[in-house]
């Protein structure tokens, strides 16, 4: 049985689970073509449709997993062991069901009601120029790091807008593909096959059913919108929701330590079992320890949120600066992590087909999403626990 058909949530977790690492190991076996495509292959496009990776997050009412999101992050690590391109495309699938599950139950119905499967991707980022009409806004502009656009059916672009203090208000507009062109700018050295081209849009009109604004989203405590009800959907999105990137991270992270594991157990140096050796025991223990950590971190602050939401209670501003804090240093611990088992690769590990020189370039991608950023995140935390302002919306 499909598991989005699955009513009961403990059993449909589980069952992703499952799916989650047989599709890891199809996932590792077209890694590939899937960079040398530079987006995904047709075939994981359907599957993760099939067995709906790509709807993790999307609300029941239209056919969706709606998992918890400890659950969510727990099977895109999982993906991510076997392909962290494909794992990042359904991170970022899920990151933005959950936002567009906040816009109107009319826009909602929109992008669900004639198809469930829709892919969501998105520029964040406010580029994008705004003009007011009539009922709604003329957009136009020019996103980039648009993860999975090739294959998404509807897109969230980010735009300042006048607020009614004569200031800026930040805010997502929500755009059907046919009014969008793709640029094929997307040559980089990891999550190549992630397809984070260029999007342009010369003129969409959004009406306003379609539009929120960062704060409405975030809401600086519980999210306000459609699905409010729902827990998963009160969480603030900017402090909770990007650990699904971080979960990509981790995913390499715990893949790469169990076949360096394995590597090294089998090799030899000099007449030497190289596992027999003090500094790569020393060395093994420290990565398994950083990568702990990391899932650690992430799974306490998911589940903590999860809680509070069922609850009915709002993030303390010092748990969101926790939970800030937290997403971008798992980041740095896997990065570390990853760094050193790379280096434990020797010099085979320079080799296009040694399995650590991928993992260590998506991973090295990875890291540099702002969400995932420890100057940012540090900062944001610093801030709260000394009792200031945060100088970041990112909150």
């Amino acid at each position: 049985m499909n598991a989005l058909q699955i009513d009961n949530e403990i059993e449909r977790a589980e069952a992703f689970r499952q799916s989650a690492f047989s599709f890891a190991e199809t996932l590792a076996s077209r890694s590939d073509e899937t960079e040398e495509l530079r987006q995904l292959p047709e075939e994981t496009v359907a599957d993760m449709k099939s067995f709906g990776f790509s709807r993790l997050c999307q609300p029941r009412k239209y056919g969706g997993a709606e998992l918890p999101l400890n659950v969510a992050i727990d099977v895109l690590s999982i993906l991510a062991g076997g392909c962290a391109s494909t794992a990042w495309v359904c991170a970022v699938y899920t990151d933005h069901a959950i936002l567009s599950s906040l816009f109107s139950e009319e826009a909602t119905d929109e992008v669900w009601g004639k198809n469930p499967e829709a892919f969501i991707s998105a520029g964040y980022h406010p580029m994008g120029k705004v003009e007011r009409t009539s009922n709604g806004w003329q957009l136009s502009g020019k996103w980039g790091w648009v993860s999975g656009c090739d294959f998404a059916d509807w897109y969230l672009f980010g735009a300042f807008v006048p607020d009614d203090n004569a200031g800026m208000v930040h805010n997502f507009f929500l755009v059907p593909r046919d009014d969008i062109e793709i640029e094929d700018n997307w040559h980089v050295m990891g999550l190549c096959g992630t397809g984070s081209k260029n999007v342009i849009i010369k003129e969409s009109i959004v009406p306003n059913y379609r539009v929120k604004s960062m704060p409405e989203v975030n809401g600086g405590s519980i999210a306000r919108g459609n699905m409010e009800t729902r827990p998963l959907y009160r969480l603030g999105h900017v402090s909770t929701v990007p650990f699904v990137f971080a979960s990509v991270a981790l995913g390499i992270a715990e893949s790469l330590l169990t076949i360096m594991t394995e590597q090294i157990s089998r090799r030899q140096s000099m007449g030497q079992n190289l596992a027999e050796l003090q500094s790569m025991q020393l060395h093994i223990a420290k990565v398994s320890a950083e990568i702990d950590c990391a899932r650690l971190l992430m799974m306490r602050d998911t589940s903590d949120a999860m809680s509070a939401m069922r609850d009915g209670r709002s993030l303390s501003m010092l748990e969101r600066g926790r939970n800030r804090r937290d997403q971008a240093y798992t980041g740095r611990l896997c990065k570390s992590a990853v760094d050193r088992l790379h280096n434990m690769a020797g010099a085979s590990g320079i080799f296009d087909s040694h399995t650590s020189q991928r993992k260590f370039r998506d991973l090295q991608a990875a890291v540099r999403h702002i969400g995932l950023s420890w100057d940012l995140a540090g900062t944001t935390c610093g801030e709260i626990m000394f009792g200031l302002e945060p100088s970041s919306p990112l909150i």
